[in-house]
This record gives C-alpha cells, structure tokens and sequence, in this order.
C-alpha cells in the first residue's frame, strides 16, 4: 500500500486548520504522517493545533519541530507531526519547510499539499491512488475542486490554464455544474494543479526540487508544474477525488477582508507574475508587463479600488529593484 503524507499550511486560521485535519483523519485508506507547517500565528494557532494533536495521537507519536530546528532527519515515522515555523514564510516556504521533512525519510510515495480551507470527501485519497496507479505518467494530480459554501459548483477541475501574454488563468471547468461535470468527464489540457489540492508523486521533488521561494504568494503551482513538464512528468486531473474549497480565506475577499490584507495579496501577485513571466517566457516581458499594469488600472478604475494602485506600482518598483541588483 503506497504511503501518504499531507502537509496543511495554517496561518492565523487555526479553526479551518483544525477543520481540514478533522477531514483528513477520517479517511480510508489512512494517511501516513499528517505534518502542519504553522507559518509564525499570532492567533493561538500554535496552542490550538498541538492541542488538537494530542487529542488524536498518543505523545510519542507528536514531533514538534521549530522552524530554525533544521534537524530533519529522525529514525522514526510520527503520524502527526507540527513544525512551528518562525516567520511567515509565504506558501513557497512554508510548505517547503514540511515538504523537507517528508522528503527527508524516504518512506512517502505521495505527498499531498492541502490549503488549510479545505475539507477533503471521504473517498477523495482512495480515487488519487486508484487514479495514480493506472497513470505512471502523472507526477503531479489535481482534485474536484467545489466551492464550500456552494458544493455543486466546481472552482476547478484540477487546475487552472495560463495565457503567459495576458497573464490571466482560467480555472479549468469553474463554475460548472459538479454533477455533469462527472457525467462528461471531457478533455482538456492544464497549464497548472491548482495549490488547493495537490498530490505529487514524491519523486517529482526528488527529480525537481521543491517550490521556489522566489515567490512568497502566488505562482508557485505554476512554477512547480512547468518544471515537472520539462523533467517529463505529466500532470492530471482525478475526477472522484472531491476536495471542498472555502476558497481565498487566507488573501482575503473584498466583502470579508480588510483592505490592508487584500493590497497585501494585490501586491504579491503583481510581483510574482513578473517574476515568473521574467522566469519562463523573458521575450513577452515587456508586453505582458504593459498589459496587465493598463488592465489592472482599468480594474482599479471601474470598481472605485484606488487603494490598490499603490500596491500595483511598489509590485513593479520591487521588480525592477531586484532584476536591477542581478
């Protein structure tokens, strides 16, 4: 039987944490090791966490890790094990800080990269190995991605395209119908896994590294799945692996969050397209760049958003600083 280790990232949302880990310990077959990688809470995240673990798992079955603890490699294999990073890292870091870990035993034929706003169905680990075994081919699977709070429409199936020159995506399938999407089960090409649920072969880590820390939010699943693809690994979609979405709890939505959280998400992902469009496809640099910097004041305009111009022009400033020091 292949062995899994799930890896949930919390920051400051220690009870949708907690919810995703409910989830998760009630699948069949079992996961491995659950690790949750707490990216510096300031909320009682840490207390409430550990406190959930210990009471599901006996206290030798805990391994608690600091986040400048680097020591890695342990004889044993913890069902549950918490690494408190010190820092918010950003979802590159801190998932990378858990990845480490379960790339460092060698034990683990799946690693499965969950958001901590998820709640994963009951079959939804059965189907990904059922859908892994038949696949070789796939490094990297994406799940039925349905919105929580609307459970028969998809946000995405598996993931998302990307026209490089726009830089704009398109969840693949979003806002369809669940049930006749299941029914068709059409085909079509991914550009990228969504990084709600994302279950990778263990040894696409090995081959390819882990997510570039270059990019703090946004466009590491893109990133990770282009360098699959040029190391000859597919990536995929499992129709029968639902995993429910609150979708977006961590940036911010603009009717929930605050302002100062949404410019937050504005301005990384203003940066991390640079990046990645410098990274992947340097020849539409400075059309892409033009692009989306007249459409996002379009945007901006068109909603009365002025406070995320700013944002908009540190994101470019920070660009340039940077490629201007390589």
């Amino acid at each position: 039987m292949s062995k899994i280790c799930a890896i949930v990232l919390n920051w400051n949302r220690w009870r949708d944490t907690v919810e995703c880990l409910d989830s998760l310990v009630l699948l069949k077959p079992s996961i491995k090791t659950i690790i949750v990688c707490d990216n510096g809470s300031s909320d009682g995240s840490r207390e409430k966490i550990l406190f959930w673990g210990k009471k599901r798992y006996e206290s030798s079955s805990i391994l608690v890790l600091k986040g400048e603890d680097k020591i890695y490699q342990r004889p044993s294999i913890y069902p549950f094990i918490y690494i408190q990073n010190q820092d918010n890292l950003g979802y590159a870091g801190g998932n990378n800080s858990g990845i480490r870990v379960a790339i460092s035993r060698s034990c683990f034929d799946f690693v499965w990269i969950l958001n901590n706003d998820t709640i994963v169905e009951q079959r939804a680990v059965e189907t990904l190995l059922t859908f892994a075994k038949h696949r070789p081919e796939i490094g990297i699977f994406g799940s039925t991605v349905v919105l929580a709070d609307r459970p028969k429409t998809l946000q995405c199936a598996g993931g998302c395209r990307y026209n490089p020159l726009t830089t704009i995506y398109r969840p693949a399938l979003g806002g369809e119908n669940i049930d006749t999407v299941l029914r068709c089960r059409e085909s079509f090409r991914l550009d990228y896994i969504c990084g709600a649920s994302m279950f990778v072969r263990t040894e696409v880590f090995k081959k390819i590294g882990i997510f570039n820390e270059d990019y703090f939010l946004f466009y590491e699943e893109i990133d990770l799945c282009r360098r699959a693809r040029k190391a000859e690994f597919n990536i995929g979609w499992c129709p029968g692996s639902i995993v429910y979405h609150k979708n977006s709890i961590t940036i911010g939505r603009p009717e929930s969050a605050g302002k100062s959280r949404i410019a937050l998400s504005n301005y990384h992902e203003n940066l991390s397209t640079l990046i990645f469009t410098q990274k992947f496809y340097p020849a539409l640099l400075p059309f892409a760049m033009i692009f989306r910097f007249l459409g996002k004041l379009v945007f901006i305009a068109k909603r009365g958003d002025w406070y995320l111009v700013d944002p908009l022009l540190r994101a470019y400033r920070d660009f340039f600083l940077v490629k201007g020091k390589e």
